[in-house]
């Protein structure tokens, strides 16, 4: 299923769901949709909201920003993954961070 599907398929559970921006950067980065974040905000359950990747995210915004991983998690750490704004504010997965 490729990013644009799982965007087809939120419209359909939560048109307010939100994106992160500038869409071209992160909308690769998504990976699927939830009704169940597990993330510390403090969410209804039943509330669908789309799912990025942190790794694709941080990747997306060294080539974004041109500046190097160290940048890049400082960036995501402080302008993506810490914005609340509601109840359609998007999670992250953090899948392969501390694999070797």
């Amino acid at each position: 299923m490729t990013y644009r599907d799982i965007l087809a398929a939120l419209q359909a559970h939560n048109p307010d769901a939100l994106l992160l921006e500038p869409r071209e950067v992160y909308d690769p980065c998504i990976v699927g949709t939830t009704d169940r974040a597990d993330d510390h905000w403090p969410r209804e359950p039943g509330h669908m909201v789309v799912v990025y990747s942190a790794e694709k995210c941080i990747e997306a915004i060294a080539d974004w920003l041109k500046c190097d991983c160290e940048d890049a998690v400082d960036w995501f750490s402080y302008n993506t993954s810490s914005a609340w704004a509601g109840q359609n504010t998007p999670t992250f997965c953090y899948e392969s961070w501390g694999e070797e």
